[in-house]
């Protein structure tokens, strides 16, 4: 049996890692059924890594940093 590697145009193998500059990690959280209380993370890191096969799984990882996020409510703790 032979393996054949599949070609996608444009596909580069490699590791990439999240810029915070141009990035935003957020969430929105229902409260009570009634309203959303939309929130998001000041500090986060994270990276993607994909191999020289474009249908072999990549990877993904990410941290946040519960202390640094921040909700639209204020009074909402």
């Amino acid at each position: 049996m032979t393996s054949v590697l599949t070609q996608i145009p444009g596909y580069v193998a490699g590791t990439w890692t999240i810029d915070p500059t141009h990035s935003e990690v957020g969430f929105t959280v229902r409260h009570l059924m009634v309203s959303k209380v939309r929130g998001r993370f000041s500090r986060f890191s994270g990276e993607i890594v994909t191999g020289e096969d474009p249908l072999a799984s990549p990877t993904a990882t990410s941290t946040s940093e519960r202390r640094t996020s921040s909700r639209s409510s204020a009074t909402r703790r």
